[in-house]
Protein backbone atom coordinates (compact mmCIF):
# COMPACT_ATOMS: atom_id res chain seq x y z
CA UNK A 1 0.00 0.00 0.00
CA UNK A 2 1.01 3.34 1.13
CA UNK A 3 3.07 2.72 3.61
CA UNK A 4 6.24 2.33 1.40
CA UNK A 5 5.77 5.69 -0.75
CA UNK A 6 5.35 7.00 2.55
CA UNK A 7 9.04 5.73 3.96
CA UNK A 8 10.68 6.94 0.33
CA UNK A 9 8.69 10.59 0.20
CA UNK A 10 10.43 11.10 4.08
CA UNK A 11 13.62 9.37 2.74
CA UNK A 12 13.67 12.28 -0.74
CA UNK A 13 12.05 15.18 1.84
CA UNK A 14 14.64 14.76 4.57
CA UNK A 15 17.39 14.03 2.61
CA UNK A 16 17.35 16.93 0.16
CA UNK A 17 16.23 19.37 2.71
CA UNK A 18 19.11 18.91 4.75
CA UNK A 19 21.37 20.40 2.01
CA UNK A 20 19.33 23.75 2.54
CA UNK A 21 21.49 24.62 5.86
CA UNK A 22 24.40 25.03 3.52
CA UNK A 23 23.08 27.12 0.89
CA UNK A 24 22.42 24.13 -1.60
CA UNK A 25 19.01 24.08 -3.13
CA UNK A 26 18.47 21.21 -5.50
CA UNK A 27 15.12 19.81 -6.31
CA UNK A 28 15.87 16.27 -7.61
CA UNK A 29 17.37 13.88 -6.17
CA UNK A 30 19.09 11.99 -8.71
CA UNK A 31 23.04 11.84 -8.20
CA UNK A 32 21.81 8.97 -5.55
CA UNK A 33 19.48 7.32 -7.82
CA UNK A 34 21.35 3.65 -8.02
CA UNK A 35 20.49 1.55 -11.58
CA UNK A 36 17.26 0.39 -11.82
CA UNK A 37 15.43 2.86 -9.46
CA UNK A 38 13.79 4.89 -11.89
CA UNK A 39 13.96 8.48 -13.23
CA UNK A 40 15.45 11.26 -11.16
CA UNK A 41 12.90 12.34 -8.55
CA UNK A 42 12.27 16.25 -9.26
CA UNK A 43 10.26 17.06 -5.91
CA UNK A 44 9.28 20.24 -7.20
CA UNK A 45 7.25 18.93 -9.80
CA UNK A 46 8.80 21.08 -12.94
CA UNK A 47 10.28 18.14 -14.81
CA UNK A 48 8.19 15.25 -15.13
CA UNK A 49 4.96 16.80 -13.58
CA UNK A 50 3.10 16.85 -10.50
CA UNK A 51 1.96 13.52 -9.35
CA UNK A 52 -1.11 13.12 -8.04
CA UNK A 53 -3.44 10.33 -6.24
CA UNK A 54 -5.09 8.15 -7.98
CA UNK A 55 -3.90 9.45 -11.32
CA UNK A 56 0.22 8.62 -11.00
CA UNK A 57 -0.30 5.52 -8.56
CA UNK A 58 1.54 2.61 -10.00
CA UNK A 59 2.26 0.34 -7.09
CA UNK A 60 5.82 0.99 -7.16
CA UNK A 61 7.14 3.00 -4.05
CA UNK A 62 9.73 5.26 -6.04
CA UNK A 63 7.61 6.68 -8.76
CA UNK A 64 4.23 6.72 -6.15
CA UNK A 65 6.46 8.54 -3.48
CA UNK A 66 6.15 11.46 -5.25
CA UNK A 67 2.63 12.08 -4.48
CA UNK A 68 3.21 13.28 -1.19
CA UNK A 69 7.37 14.14 -1.16
CA UNK A 70 6.17 17.43 -3.96
CA UNK A 71 2.88 18.08 -0.96
CA UNK A 72 5.81 18.52 1.43
CA UNK A 73 8.47 20.05 -0.53
CA UNK A 74 5.88 22.81 -1.27
CA UNK A 75 5.36 23.29 1.91
CA UNK A 76 8.98 23.85 2.27
CA UNK A 77 9.63 25.91 -1.07
CA UNK A 78 7.18 26.88 -3.22
CA UNK A 79 9.13 27.99 -6.23
CA UNK A 80 8.04 29.62 -8.63
CA UNK A 81 5.67 30.49 -6.11
CA UNK A 82 5.03 31.25 -2.20
CA UNK A 83 1.22 30.58 -1.72
CA UNK A 84 2.30 27.47 -0.28
CA UNK A 85 5.66 28.18 1.51
CA UNK A 86 5.67 28.11 5.37
CA UNK A 87 8.93 29.42 6.16
CA UNK A 88 10.63 29.10 9.19
CA UNK A 89 9.95 29.10 13.10
CA UNK A 90 11.03 33.03 14.80
CA UNK A 91 14.11 32.53 16.52
CA UNK A 92 12.62 33.15 19.96
CA UNK A 93 10.38 29.70 19.21
CA UNK A 94 10.61 26.07 20.12
CA UNK A 95 12.52 25.69 16.95
CA UNK A 96 14.58 28.88 16.46
CA UNK A 97 14.96 29.59 12.71
CA UNK A 98 13.86 25.93 11.86
CA UNK A 99 12.15 25.30 8.24
CA UNK A 100 8.65 24.85 9.63
CA UNK A 101 8.27 22.34 6.53
CA UNK A 102 10.48 20.08 8.11
CA UNK A 103 9.72 19.82 12.34
CA UNK A 104 5.70 19.81 11.05
CA UNK A 105 7.00 16.57 8.61
CA UNK A 106 8.75 14.99 11.51
CA UNK A 107 5.94 15.86 14.39
CA UNK A 108 3.27 14.26 11.81
CA UNK A 109 4.95 10.81 12.09
CA UNK A 110 3.90 10.47 15.87
CA UNK A 111 0.24 10.48 14.65
CA UNK A 112 1.28 7.05 13.07
CA UNK A 113 0.10 7.84 9.76
CA UNK A 114 -0.21 5.07 7.27
CA UNK A 115 -1.59 6.55 4.00
CA UNK A 116 -1.39 9.61 2.25
CA UNK A 117 -4.41 11.09 3.73
CA UNK A 118 -3.89 10.33 6.97
CA UNK A 119 -0.23 11.88 6.52
CA UNK A 120 -2.60 15.55 5.39
CA UNK A 121 -4.48 15.04 8.95
CA UNK A 122 -1.65 14.76 10.77
CA UNK A 123 0.30 17.78 9.53
CA UNK A 124 -2.52 19.78 10.38
CA UNK A 125 -3.18 17.92 14.13
CA UNK A 126 0.82 18.05 14.60
CA UNK A 127 0.44 22.35 13.34
CA UNK A 128 -2.51 22.61 15.68
CA UNK A 129 -1.01 20.67 18.85
CA UNK A 130 2.63 20.63 19.11
CA UNK A 131 4.22 23.41 21.35
CA UNK A 132 5.19 26.76 19.80
CA UNK A 133 4.10 26.21 16.55
CA UNK A 134 1.96 29.32 16.63
CA UNK A 135 -0.39 27.67 13.65
CA UNK A 136 -2.65 30.25 12.14
CA UNK A 137 -5.56 29.84 9.96
CA UNK A 138 -3.57 30.89 7.26
CA UNK A 139 -0.53 27.83 7.79
CA UNK A 140 -3.44 25.56 7.90
CA UNK A 141 -4.97 27.10 4.50
CA UNK A 142 -1.40 26.54 3.16
CA UNK A 143 -1.00 22.99 4.31
CA UNK A 144 -4.37 21.82 2.37
CA UNK A 145 -3.78 23.88 -0.58
CA UNK A 146 -0.28 21.60 -1.15
CA UNK A 147 -2.16 18.29 -0.21
CA UNK A 148 -4.86 19.53 -2.53
CA UNK A 149 -2.47 20.19 -5.24
CA UNK A 150 -1.92 16.14 -5.31
CA UNK A 151 -5.65 14.77 -4.66
CA UNK A 152 -4.73 14.10 -1.15
CA UNK A 153 -5.91 16.50 1.12
CA UNK A 154 -9.24 14.48 2.36
CA UNK A 155 -10.64 11.14 2.18
CA UNK A 156 -9.27 8.84 -1.07
CA UNK A 157 -11.25 6.16 -2.17
CA UNK A 158 -15.17 6.83 -2.24
CA UNK A 159 -16.16 3.87 -3.50
CA UNK A 160 -18.07 2.30 -0.17
CA UNK A 161 -19.58 3.83 3.11
CA UNK A 162 -16.20 2.71 4.95
CA UNK A 163 -13.89 5.09 3.18
CA UNK A 164 -11.61 6.04 3.78
CA UNK A 165 -10.13 3.31 5.48
CA UNK A 166 -6.60 3.65 3.61
CA UNK A 167 -4.02 2.00 5.92
CA UNK A 168 -4.10 0.59 9.72
CA UNK A 169 -4.72 3.98 11.45
CA UNK A 170 -7.98 4.48 9.64
CA UNK A 171 -8.89 1.34 9.76
CA UNK A 172 -12.47 0.36 9.88
CA UNK A 173 -13.91 -1.13 13.19
CA UNK A 174 -15.30 -4.54 12.36
CA UNK A 175 -15.35 -5.99 15.78
CA UNK A 176 -19.11 -6.78 15.77
CA UNK A 177 -19.37 -7.98 12.27
CA UNK A 178 -19.65 -11.28 10.25
CA UNK A 179 -19.67 -10.23 6.82
CA UNK A 180 -19.51 -6.61 4.81
CA UNK A 181 -19.84 -5.53 1.49
CA UNK A 182 -17.02 -2.65 -0.15
CA UNK A 183 -15.34 -1.51 -3.13
CA UNK A 184 -11.64 -1.34 -3.95
CA UNK A 185 -12.23 2.23 -5.63
CA UNK A 186 -10.39 4.17 -7.27
CA UNK A 187 -7.04 2.35 -8.77
CA UNK A 188 -4.99 2.32 -5.39
CA UNK A 189 -8.00 2.17 -3.20
CA UNK A 190 -7.18 -0.26 -0.16
CA UNK A 191 -9.37 -1.10 2.55
CA UNK A 192 -8.07 -1.95 6.33
CA UNK A 193 -10.39 -3.60 9.02
CA UNK A 194 -9.57 -3.68 12.58
CA UNK A 195 -10.35 -6.58 14.32
CA UNK A 196 -8.89 -8.28 17.94
CA UNK A 197 -8.75 -11.93 17.98
CA UNK A 198 -8.50 -14.84 20.71
CA UNK A 199 -5.74 -17.49 19.91
CA UNK A 200 -7.42 -20.05 17.77
CA UNK A 201 -8.56 -20.36 13.81
CA UNK A 202 -9.27 -17.07 12.30
CA UNK A 203 -10.71 -17.36 8.29
CA UNK A 204 -11.45 -14.73 6.35
CA UNK A 205 -13.44 -15.22 2.87
CA UNK A 206 -13.48 -13.34 -0.09
CA UNK A 207 -15.62 -12.98 -2.88
CA UNK A 208 -14.68 -11.41 -5.55
CA UNK A 209 -16.31 -8.97 -8.03
CA UNK A 210 -17.22 -10.90 -11.07
CA UNK A 211 -16.52 -8.84 -14.82
CA UNK A 212 -17.92 -11.55 -16.90
CA UNK A 213 -18.88 -15.32 -17.01
CA UNK A 214 -15.16 -16.57 -16.05
CA UNK A 215 -13.35 -13.44 -14.96
CA UNK A 216 -12.82 -11.79 -11.69
CA UNK A 217 -11.38 -8.91 -10.19
CA UNK A 218 -7.89 -10.23 -8.77
CA UNK A 219 -8.07 -8.90 -4.97
CA UNK A 220 -6.23 -10.62 -2.00
CA UNK A 221 -6.55 -10.83 1.55
CA UNK A 222 -3.74 -9.22 3.99
CA UNK A 223 -3.41 -9.92 7.43
CA UNK A 224 -0.79 -7.70 10.06
CA UNK A 225 -0.47 -7.44 13.49
CA UNK A 226 -0.92 -4.16 15.63
CA UNK A 227 2.64 -3.51 15.27
CA UNK A 228 2.05 -3.27 11.74
CA UNK A 229 3.84 -6.99 10.97
CA UNK A 230 2.81 -8.99 8.24
CA UNK A 231 1.16 -12.05 9.60
CA UNK A 232 0.16 -13.84 6.68
CA UNK A 233 -2.14 -13.00 2.88
CA UNK A 234 -3.47 -15.08 0.15
CA UNK A 235 -3.93 -13.69 -3.13
CA UNK A 236 -5.64 -15.55 -6.08
CA UNK A 237 -3.88 -16.57 -9.10
CA UNK A 238 -3.86 -14.17 -12.20
CA UNK A 239 -4.92 -14.69 -15.57
CA UNK A 240 -2.59 -15.08 -18.13
CA UNK A 241 0.43 -15.97 -15.56
CA UNK A 242 3.07 -14.11 -13.26
CA UNK A 243 1.22 -10.82 -11.01
CA UNK A 244 -0.60 -7.81 -12.16
CA UNK A 245 0.05 -5.66 -14.96
CA UNK A 246 1.85 -2.26 -14.04
CA UNK A 247 -1.36 -0.34 -15.44
CA UNK A 248 -4.81 -1.47 -15.97
CA UNK A 249 -6.99 -3.57 -14.41
CA UNK A 250 -6.37 -7.12 -13.58
CA UNK A 251 -8.36 -10.74 -13.74
CA UNK A 252 -8.07 -13.99 -12.41
CA UNK A 253 -10.33 -17.16 -12.84
CA UNK A 254 -10.88 -17.47 -8.81
CA UNK A 255 -14.13 -16.35 -7.69
CA UNK A 256 -12.77 -15.57 -4.32
CA UNK A 257 -10.15 -16.38 -2.23
CA UNK A 258 -9.57 -18.07 1.56
CA UNK A 259 -7.44 -16.70 4.15
CA UNK A 260 -7.26 -19.31 7.60
CA UNK A 261 -4.81 -18.52 10.23
CA UNK A 262 -4.04 -20.21 13.63
CA UNK A 263 -3.69 -16.95 15.58
CA UNK A 264 -1.05 -17.74 18.19
CA UNK A 265 -1.27 -14.53 20.14
CA UNK A 266 -4.13 -12.63 21.47
CA UNK A 267 -4.96 -9.09 20.16
CA UNK A 268 -5.97 -6.34 18.04
CA UNK A 269 -4.90 -7.70 13.87
CA UNK A 270 -5.88 -5.77 10.37
CA UNK A 271 -6.74 -6.81 7.57
CA UNK A 272 -7.07 -5.69 4.58
CA UNK A 273 -8.77 -6.31 1.13
CA UNK A 274 -6.43 -5.10 -1.51
CA UNK A 275 -5.39 -5.15 -5.60
CA UNK A 276 -2.77 -8.18 -6.77
CA UNK A 277 0.33 -7.20 -6.53
CA UNK A 278 2.31 -6.46 -9.23
CA UNK A 279 6.30 -7.20 -10.14
CA UNK A 280 7.25 -4.57 -7.52
CA UNK A 281 5.26 -6.05 -4.78
CA UNK A 282 2.97 -3.33 -4.16
CA UNK A 283 -1.01 -3.41 -4.75
CA UNK A 284 -2.02 -2.46 -8.43
CA UNK A 285 -4.05 -0.60 -10.01
CA UNK A 286 -6.91 -2.90 -10.20
CA UNK A 287 -10.43 -1.50 -9.18
CA UNK A 288 -14.01 -2.02 -9.64
CA UNK A 289 -17.11 -0.48 -8.80
CA UNK A 290 -18.55 -3.77 -8.50
CA UNK A 291 -18.70 -4.83 -4.26
CA UNK A 292 -16.33 -7.55 -2.82
CA UNK A 293 -17.79 -9.93 0.03
CA UNK A 294 -15.73 -10.16 3.00
CA UNK A 295 -17.21 -13.31 4.99
CA UNK A 296 -15.35 -14.14 8.56
CA UNK A 297 -15.25 -16.90 11.02
CA UNK A 298 -13.42 -16.41 13.96
CA UNK A 299 -14.13 -16.30 18.19
CA UNK A 300 -14.09 -12.73 19.18
CA UNK A 301 -14.18 -13.35 23.04
CA UNK A 302 -10.49 -13.80 24.62
CA UNK A 303 -8.20 -10.87 23.51
CA UNK A 304 -8.96 -9.35 26.40
CA UNK A 305 -8.74 -10.54 29.92
CA UNK A 306 -11.21 -9.45 32.49
CA UNK A 307 -12.52 -11.13 36.06
CA UNK A 308 -14.71 -9.78 39.04
CA UNK A 309 -12.76 -7.60 41.70
CA UNK A 310 -14.98 -6.89 43.94
CA UNK A 311 -18.19 -8.96 44.04
CA UNK A 312 -21.26 -7.30 45.45
CA UNK A 313 -25.26 -8.13 43.80
CA UNK A 314 -25.99 -5.48 41.20
CA UNK A 315 -22.59 -3.22 42.15
CA UNK A 316 -19.35 -5.76 40.34
CA UNK A 317 -15.98 -4.10 39.90
CA UNK A 318 -14.92 -5.75 36.94
CA UNK A 319 -10.81 -5.70 36.20
CA UNK A 320 -9.85 -5.83 32.89
CA UNK A 321 -6.40 -5.69 30.46
CA UNK A 322 -6.15 -5.26 27.14
CA UNK A 323 -2.84 -5.17 24.83
CA UNK A 324 -1.38 -1.94 23.03
CA UNK A 325 0.63 -0.47 21.48
CA UNK A 326 3.38 2.70 22.58
CA UNK A 327 6.12 4.20 21.14
CA UNK A 328 8.50 6.15 23.07
CA UNK A 329 8.77 9.56 22.31
CA UNK A 330 10.16 13.04 24.04
CA UNK A 331 8.49 16.21 22.62
CA UNK A 332 5.18 15.42 21.25
CA UNK A 333 2.30 16.48 19.90
CA UNK A 334 -0.18 13.61 19.67
CA UNK A 335 -1.34 12.62 23.23
CA UNK A 336 -4.91 13.83 23.98
CA UNK A 337 -4.53 14.38 27.52
CA UNK A 338 -1.72 14.91 30.15
CA UNK A 339 -2.72 11.93 31.95
CA UNK A 340 -2.11 9.44 28.65
CA UNK A 341 1.80 9.10 28.45
CA UNK A 342 3.96 10.33 25.61
CA UNK A 343 3.53 7.52 22.55
CA UNK A 344 0.48 5.58 23.39
CA UNK A 345 -0.75 5.07 19.89
CA UNK A 346 -4.73 4.03 20.87
CA UNK A 347 -6.09 5.52 24.20
CA UNK A 348 -8.76 4.43 26.28
CA UNK A 349 -12.04 6.04 25.05
CA UNK A 350 -14.80 3.54 26.51
CA UNK A 351 -15.88 -0.15 28.05
CA UNK A 352 -18.98 -2.08 26.34
CA UNK A 353 -20.92 -5.04 28.43
CA UNK A 354 -22.06 -7.80 25.71
CA UNK A 355 -24.32 -10.79 26.56
CA UNK A 356 -23.26 -13.95 26.13
CA UNK A 357 -24.79 -14.07 22.93
CA UNK A 358 -22.07 -11.05 21.66
CA UNK A 359 -24.97 -8.70 21.48
CA UNK A 360 -24.32 -5.36 23.55
CA UNK A 361 -26.59 -4.30 26.27
CA UNK A 362 -27.23 -0.15 25.09
CA UNK A 363 -27.31 0.98 28.71
CA UNK A 364 -23.88 -0.78 29.89
CA UNK A 365 -21.84 1.52 28.29
CA UNK A 366 -19.34 4.00 30.11
CA UNK A 367 -19.42 6.92 27.53
CA UNK A 368 -23.04 7.20 27.62
CA UNK A 369 -25.98 8.96 29.89
CA UNK A 370 -27.67 6.77 31.79
CA UNK A 371 -25.70 4.29 31.72
CA UNK A 372 -25.46 1.26 34.28
CA UNK A 373 -21.49 0.67 33.89
CA UNK A 374 -19.12 3.31 34.76
CA UNK A 375 -15.14 2.97 34.64
CA UNK A 376 -13.31 3.97 37.58
CA UNK A 377 -10.94 6.51 35.74
CA UNK A 378 -8.30 6.57 38.49
CA UNK A 379 -7.64 3.04 37.74
CA UNK A 380 -6.16 3.40 33.90
CA UNK A 381 -3.27 2.74 33.79
CA UNK A 382 -0.62 2.32 30.52
CA UNK A 383 2.25 0.69 32.09
CA UNK A 384 2.06 -3.40 33.08
CA UNK A 385 3.32 -5.96 30.95
CA UNK A 386 2.00 -9.31 29.81
CA UNK A 387 4.44 -12.49 30.10
CA UNK A 388 5.83 -11.79 26.92
CA UNK A 389 6.48 -7.82 27.67
CA UNK A 390 3.73 -6.59 25.97
CA UNK A 391 2.34 -3.61 26.91
CA UNK A 392 -1.44 -3.85 28.69
CA UNK A 393 -3.87 -0.95 29.33
CA UNK A 394 -5.24 -1.68 32.14
CA UNK A 395 -8.30 -0.40 34.32
CA UNK A 396 -11.92 -0.89 35.98
CA UNK A 397 -15.73 -0.90 35.45
CA UNK A 398 -18.20 -0.77 37.66
CA UNK A 399 -21.97 -1.71 37.57
CA UNK A 400 -24.41 1.25 39.10
CA UNK A 401 -27.43 -0.17 40.68
CA UNK A 402 -30.46 -1.12 38.86
CA UNK A 403 -28.51 -3.21 35.77
CA UNK A 404 -29.77 -6.59 37.25
CA UNK A 405 -33.64 -5.09 36.67
CA UNK A 406 -33.05 -3.28 33.39
CA UNK A 407 -31.84 -6.35 32.33
CA UNK A 408 -33.12 -9.40 34.44
CA UNK A 409 -32.15 -12.33 31.96
CA UNK A 410 -28.29 -11.28 31.69
CA UNK A 411 -25.78 -13.49 33.61
CA UNK A 412 -22.75 -14.27 31.58
CA UNK A 413 -21.17 -11.08 29.76
CA UNK A 414 -18.35 -10.53 27.82
CA UNK A 415 -16.18 -6.61 28.49
CA UNK A 416 -15.09 -5.32 25.61
CA UNK A 417 -12.76 -2.23 25.44
CA UNK A 418 -12.49 0.53 22.58
CA UNK A 419 -9.74 3.30 22.17
CA UNK A 420 -9.46 6.32 20.30
CA UNK A 421 -6.72 7.05 17.94
CA UNK A 422 -4.88 11.04 17.42
CA UNK A 423 -6.59 10.84 14.57
CA UNK A 424 -9.86 10.59 16.10
CA UNK A 425 -10.76 6.73 15.13
CA UNK A 426 -12.32 4.51 17.25
CA UNK A 427 -11.55 0.51 17.23
CA UNK A 428 -12.03 -2.13 19.55
CA UNK A 429 -8.91 -3.07 21.82
CA UNK A 430 -10.27 -6.33 22.56
CA UNK A 431 -12.92 -8.67 23.86
CA UNK A 432 -12.65 -10.66 27.44
CA UNK A 433 -12.91 -13.92 28.72
CA UNK A 434 -17.11 -14.73 30.09
CA UNK A 435 -17.67 -12.95 33.20
CA UNK A 436 -20.05 -14.47 35.13
CA UNK A 437 -21.89 -11.30 37.22
CA UNK A 438 -22.69 -12.10 41.09
CA UNK A 439 -26.12 -13.16 42.66
CA UNK A 440 -27.71 -13.07 46.11
CA UNK A 441 -30.02 -15.94 44.71
CA UNK A 442 -30.04 -19.39 43.83
CA UNK A 443 -32.38 -19.69 40.87
CA UNK A 444 -33.21 -20.45 37.70
CA UNK A 445 -35.27 -18.87 34.82
CA UNK A 446 -36.00 -19.55 30.97
CA UNK A 447 -36.89 -16.16 28.96
CA UNK A 448 -38.42 -16.59 25.61
CA UNK A 449 -39.48 -19.47 26.64
CA UNK A 450 -41.88 -20.27 23.55
CA UNK A 451 -40.03 -21.16 20.67
CA UNK A 452 -40.50 -20.46 17.12
CA UNK A 453 -39.28 -19.94 13.66
CA UNK A 454 -39.17 -16.30 14.72
CA UNK A 455 -37.94 -16.84 18.07
CA UNK A 456 -35.37 -19.89 17.85
CA UNK A 457 -34.12 -20.48 20.99
CA UNK A 458 -34.54 -20.18 24.37
CA UNK A 459 -32.09 -18.33 27.20
CA UNK A 460 -31.83 -20.53 30.57
CA UNK A 461 -30.23 -18.06 33.14
CA UNK A 462 -28.98 -19.67 36.69
CA UNK A 463 -28.28 -18.37 39.50
CA UNK A 464 -25.62 -19.89 41.85
CA UNK A 465 -24.06 -18.45 45.00
CA UNK A 466 -21.28 -21.25 45.28
CA UNK A 467 -18.76 -22.47 42.56
CA UNK A 468 -19.37 -26.15 41.51
CA UNK A 469 -20.47 -28.17 38.95
CA UNK A 470 -23.75 -27.46 37.13
CA UNK A 471 -25.99 -29.52 34.68
CA UNK A 472 -28.86 -27.76 32.26
CA UNK A 473 -31.06 -31.19 30.51
CA UNK A 474 -33.84 -30.82 28.39
CA UNK A 475 -36.65 -33.62 29.19
CA UNK A 476 -40.04 -34.39 27.32
CA UNK A 477 -43.35 -34.53 29.27
CA UNK A 478 -43.07 -38.27 29.81
CA UNK A 479 -39.53 -38.10 31.18
CA UNK A 480 -37.32 -38.84 28.67
CA UNK A 481 -33.94 -37.36 28.09
CA UNK A 482 -34.03 -35.04 25.19
CA UNK A 483 -30.50 -33.27 25.37
CA UNK A 484 -27.99 -32.04 27.58
CA UNK A 485 -27.00 -28.59 26.96
CA UNK A 486 -24.33 -27.93 29.75
CA UNK A 487 -22.72 -30.09 32.24
CA UNK A 488 -19.58 -28.65 33.80
CA UNK A 489 -18.18 -26.42 36.59
CA UNK A 490 -19.49 -22.56 37.03
CA UNK A 491 -17.90 -20.48 39.32
CA UNK A 492 -20.38 -18.72 41.73
CA UNK A 493 -22.35 -16.33 40.31
CA UNK A 494 -25.19 -15.66 37.58
CA UNK A 495 -25.01 -17.22 33.89
CA UNK A 496 -26.50 -17.54 30.85
CA UNK A 497 -26.85 -20.67 28.42
CA UNK A 498 -29.06 -20.87 25.15
CA UNK A 499 -31.06 -23.83 23.78
CA UNK A 500 -32.04 -24.28 20.66
CA UNK A 501 -34.62 -26.16 20.41
CA UNK A 502 -32.85 -29.38 19.16
CA UNK A 503 -31.84 -32.89 20.59
CA UNK A 504 -29.08 -34.36 21.20
CA UNK A 505 -28.33 -35.67 17.31
CA UNK A 506 -28.83 -31.59 16.49
CA UNK A 507 -32.34 -32.64 15.06
CA UNK A 508 -35.62 -30.09 15.73
CA UNK A 509 -37.62 -31.76 18.32
CA UNK A 510 -41.40 -31.94 17.51
CA UNK A 511 -43.70 -28.99 18.87
CA UNK A 512 -45.08 -29.45 22.18
CA UNK A 513 -44.07 -29.15 26.16
CA UNK A 514 -40.82 -30.02 27.22
CA UNK A 515 -39.19 -29.07 30.92
CA UNK A 516 -35.83 -27.69 31.44
CA UNK A 517 -33.79 -28.98 34.95
CA UNK A 518 -30.84 -26.80 36.00
CA UNK A 519 -29.05 -29.08 38.81
CA UNK A 520 -26.10 -28.97 41.25
CA UNK A 521 -23.95 -25.98 42.96
CA UNK A 522 -26.34 -25.52 45.83
CA UNK A 523 -29.33 -25.67 42.77
CA UNK A 524 -32.24 -27.35 41.60
CA UNK A 525 -35.16 -25.90 39.27
CA UNK A 526 -37.29 -27.18 37.00
CA UNK A 527 -38.59 -24.80 33.73
CA UNK A 528 -41.20 -25.11 31.36
CA UNK A 529 -40.98 -24.32 27.35
CA UNK A 530 -42.96 -24.81 24.45
CA UNK A 531 -41.81 -25.47 20.99
CA UNK A 532 -44.33 -24.58 18.30
CA UNK A 533 -43.70 -25.30 14.76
Amino acid sequence: GEFGAISEALADYLSMASFRPDGFTPDILANFVGAGEGVARDLSGNTGGVRTMPANWTGEVHDDSLILSQALWQLKNSTPTTSTDLGNFSASSYFPNMPRADVLTYAALFYFPDNFANFYDAMLEACRQLPGTGCTTAMQTKITMAFSSHSIAGIQGGGDAFEGNNGPESATDISTMSALSATISPAGDLDYYSIPLAAGNFTARLDLPATNSYLYNAYGLFLFDSLRNHVTDYSPVIYGGGGCPDSGNCYTEEPGVTLTYNITTAGRYYLAVAAGLNQYGGNSQASSNVPYRLSLAYTPKGSASASIASATYDYDTINFSVPYLRAEMVLHPSSPTVDIPPGVETAFEYAQLRDHNYVPLALARTDQAGSYLEVLFNSLLYNAMDAAQNKLLTGSVRLKPGFSTRYPGVGTVYLEVYGRNHLGNVVSLGVSNAINLSTNKAAATAYNNIITAANPRSIIKYDVLSAGTLSVKVYTQTGTLVKTVFNGAVPAGKGTIDWDGTNSKGSKVASGIYFIKVSGAGLNAVEKIAIVR
